[in-house]
């Protein structure tokens, strides 16, 4: 019997992925996802303040909708995606949080396990 953990993830349509707040999802599919979305906005401002604020406010709900699933995989509360919001400290504890933790291999409150 083989003990190591299918990489298999179940891939989640974009509308659902982006803009639902239910399920869960995985360390790969959430950095796919967040780090090109976050990343958007820091040229902007370089170049204009008011339209990166813009551009961020339009984000706010794709980027909240992700990282919700990323804690629900690890069976914490999607409230702690709030941590976004605080620069630099709270991207970091995004980026390690949801990035580098590995989430539940079983089934959790919000959902089945990524890893069967």
């Amino acid at each position: 019997m083989d003990s190591t953990v299918s990489h298999k993830t179940k891939k989640m349509e974009v509308l659902p992925l982006l803009f639902s707040f239910k399920g869960r999802i995985g360390r790969i599919q959430f950095t796919k996802w967040w780090l090109p979305l976050t990343s958007i906005t820091l040229p902007l401002y370089y170049l204009n303040d008011q339209l990166a604020g813009m551009v961020a406010i339009l984000l706010l709900w794709p980027l909240f909708a992700l990282t919700t699933k990323r804690y629900h995989d690890f069976g914490s509360f999607g409230w702690l995606g709030i941590f976004q919001l605080l620069p630099i400290i709270g991207w970091l504890i995004v980026i390690v949080g949801c990035c580098f933790t590995v989430g539940d291999f079983k089934d959790n409150k919000y959902g089945e396990s990524l890893y069967k």
